[in-house]
């Protein structure tokens, strides 16, 4: 812990002492959510994309006219619709995320970004028709378009988190299904709210 605290720390005051050469903004986002899991379709089954949410906040890190860091803390309802011969259950996951996007941006407010994300599980699970078994940690890969105005408190962003390794594995309580690993896969469409700071470097 002692540790953690001390790296945290130097972090902060590496950033903070980064405002003379970039310019720092805070702000909130949320949006909609469509998700699913990939890696157990069978013939006897399929899955269907779940509607949900995400919240949480930012700080972009503006490193200059045209890139940016921007690390995240999200919470996302998530997961995916099983259907199949018999039954149909939602399989919904909560985790809190954290991405850390590196973004390219236009002087008009365009811009694309990219980067990884770190998720954490919240909640139990409990469900009537299979057993499932979910990692505790997920991790994915991000990237998205979007557009935010180097002036204006708003901007709108479209992301896409496509899961890397094995988020779970279902256990069917039919004999006749097999059982499978699967992955999260998130589309997200997001508002974003600058509470402050932003705008380009000056001249």
């Amino acid at each position: 812990m002692n540790y953690f605290l001390k790296t945290s720390a130097i972090a902060a005051a590496i950033l903070i002492s980064s405002y003379s050469y970039s310019q720092i903004s805070v702000g909130a986002k949320g949006g909609l959510n469509v998700s699913n899991l990939s890696g157990v379709d069978d013939s006897n089954f399929e899955t269907k994309a779940l509607v949900g949410f995400h919240v949480g906040g930012y700080v972009t890190f503006n490193l200059g006219r045209n890139f940016a860091i921007q690390p995240e803390v999200v919470y996302s309802t998530q997961g995916g619709s099983l259907e199949g011969s018999g039954f149909s259950e939602d399989m919904k996951l909560n985790y809190f995320n954290i991405p850390v996007m590196v973004k390219f941006m236009t002087t008009k407010g365009f811009y694309v970004e990219a980067g990884p994300q770190l998720g954490f599980k919240t909640g139990e699970l409990d469900f009537d028709n299979f057993e499932t078994s979910v990692e505790s940690s997920d991790f994915s890969i991000c990237g998205g378009i979007g557009f935010q105005p180097t002036k204006g408190a708003f901007g709108i962003g479209a992301r896409y988190n496509a899961g890397m390794g094995t988020t779970g594995e279902i256990d069917f309580d039919n004999a006749a299904l097999q059982d499978a690993d699967f992955k999260n896969g998130v589309f997200q469409l997001s508002i974003y709210w600058r509470l402050f700071g932003g705008g380009k470097l000056k001249e």
